[in-house]
């Protein structure tokens, strides 16, 4: 549907291009979205990356396709994945994190700093019933 713009089951031209598709989870709603590989976050720390996915769906019988947002980065992250070299289409050390990536950092980030803070008022009180 998305390169011929007709229906392959009915043939219709009434096609609804690149519809949001939503997951729901006990986080809320976020769009549907493919997972390979990882990318570091500050060295140590790795993400799950995520592609998400968006659907051409024709207006007359209701048929769906699903096709990924960014293909050659889905192509690239599976090539680090696997340990094959990434080809012409790669990431870049530059490149945009998506909403969910960053949300999902931040999250982590917080709960460091989190566990950080309580590690500290653990300390002053051992320091304390130490005295």
């Amino acid at each position: 549907m998305k390169t011929k713009s007709t229906c392959p089951k009915c043939g219709s031209a009434r096609i609804i291009r690149q519809v949001q598709v939503l997951d729901r989870s006990d986080s809320g709603a976020q769009s549907l979205s493919l997972r390979r590989g990882t990318r570091a976050l500050g060295g140590w720390l790795k993400l799950p990356r995520s592609f998400p996915l968006d659907a051409w769906t024709c207006g007359a019988c209701g048929y769906t396709e699903l096709y990924v947002r960014e293909p050659a980065e889905l192509v690239a992250a599976d090539e680090a994945a696997s340990g094959a070299p990434a080809g012409a289409g790669g990431l870049t050390s530059g490149a945009a994190a998506s909403p969910t990536d960053q949300a999902r950092t931040a999250l982590v980030l917080a709960l460091l700093a989190g566990l950080v803070l309580a590690l500290g008022v653990l300390a002053v009180l051992a320091i304390a019933l130490v005295r």
